[in-house]
């Protein structure tokens, strides 16, 4: 085959998210694969890890904060052969940066591939909802004051989510290749207007190893826990939107440690998410029945970390990924219908929401899948076979769009 030049981007990648980070390694796995002699370009805020870790070639990330350069973003998606929107949930958090890399890859005659990209059924709220201040107060004044009582702050929310609902449908339909991660994210774009050429594969992390566990360079504390025969029970919560009720959360951390559970609390975002773990940590009675997981690690180090808990709860999707993969049972939290599209195929729901969680939900579900882990064991085998099986069909139609350029 020719050798062609892809461009990956569409993703925050290089911003200390693990979950991203997992999914681009397993990307570029996927591209070598199937176009060994490619070469890949990826766009990122760690140019430097990024290559080195990975052996590619790196431009910056473009479309996220801070100020980048549109010409400089234009001009490399134009040299493109292929440019790639790799993953992660950008078609409900984020989706006016990809969809206007992909228009101007579309107008620049570069082919495009969406790659197992996810979708909530809510778009973001933080920018499609029109949050309190003055711009809701004056709307909603002006809602009352009208004959016609229309509710204006819903007219306008309406309005922003219908255009960008319809740029989804459209730059979607002008893709060369759209595989979306789940059948519910098929069923969101299709509720943005008919995508006939698209198919489900699967989280690209699913295809993620550890590293050996001797090659692990722990805290000595935090290594004495993880070898520890005692059960382990793993925790993240995000920091983008964190649990109201942390204390309750607290409370329930104690009422574990006190049974005899140890409490890992591993961080997915060692910037943001660990600062947040080191606070829940101080707040807990039982704080040296706890450790914290602190510096950054790599997602196949993470993995390796999951791999020595006995269950893993958390609020952000990849670290719920990551346990399944290596049969650790797990709890969600949902923040976003991404998790529980997840948990669906396991046969579980969510014990709540950030804003609501049921705690009562979380501890039998923790009984339950620690005592009978070997039933959970023989689930997430089938899961994950599943998976493996969308993401080997998705391959196959990358490789022949691929000998087609």
């Amino acid at each position: 085959m020719q050798a062609v030049d892809i461009l990956v981007g569409g993703v925050p990648f290089g911003r200390n998210n693990v979950g991203d980070e997992a999914i681009l390694e397993c990307v570029v796995r996927i591209l070598r694969e199937v176009a060994p002699s490619a070469r890949i370009t990826v766009s990122t805020d760690d140019p430097d890890g990024t290559a080195r870790a990975l052996g590619v070639e790196t431009v910056p990330l473009f479309g996220f904060e801070p100020p980048f350069s549109r010409k400089q973003m234009a001009a490399c998606i134009a040299a493109a052969d292929l440019f790639v929107w790799a993953g992660a949930t950008g078609l409900s958090d984020y989706p006016e940066i990809p969809l206007g890399m992909l228009e101007l890859a579309h107008r620049a005659g570069t082919r495009t591939v969406v790659w197992c990209v996810g979708m909530n059924r809510e778009l973001n709220p933080y920018l499609y909802r029109v949050l309190p201040g003055r711009r809701k107060t004056l709307l909603d004044l002006l809602s009352r004051i009208l004959p016609a009582r229309i509710d204006l702050v819903r007219a306008v929310e309406l309005r922003a989510e219908n255009r960008v609902r319809r740029r989804i449908a459209e730059q979607l339909n002008l893709a060369d290749l759209v595989v979306l991660r789940d059948p519910e994210t098929l069923a969101a774009v299709h509720d943005c207007g008919p995508v006939p050429g698209a198919i489900v594969g699967a989280d690209s992390a699913e295809l993620l190893e550890p590293v050996p566990w001797v090659a692990m360079r722990l805290d000595s504390r935090v290594r004495a826990t993880l070898e520890s025969t005692e059960r382990k029970v793993g925790l993240c919560i995000s920091a983008q939107r964190r649990l109201v009720h942390e204390e309750a959360l607290v409370g329930f951390l104690d009422r574990l440690a006190e049974r005899g559970h140890r409490i890992v609390f591993l961080p997915m975002n060692h910037a943001t998410d660990a600062p947040l773990m080191e606070g829940l940590h101080a707040r807990m009675r039982n704080r040296e029945r706890a450790v914290v997981v602190g510096g950054r690690w790599t997602p196949r180090e993470i993995l390796a970390i999951a791999g020595r808990l006995d269950l893993v709860i958390s609020s952000r999707l990849h670290l719920l990924i990551l346990a399944s993969v290596l049969h650790v049972p797990i709890i969600g939290i949902s923040r976003g219908s991404k998790v529980d599209n997840f948990l669906a195929p396991f046969g579980q729901v969510s014990a709540g929401t950030v804003e609501a969680c049921d705690f009562d939900h979380m501890q039998r579900e923790l009984d339950r899948l620690i005592d009978h882990r070997a039933e959970f064991q023989e689930v997430s085998t089938a899961v994950h076979e599943m998976l493996l099986q969308r993401l080997e069909h998705a391959k196959g139609r990358l490789a022949r769009l691929l000998e087609s350029l």
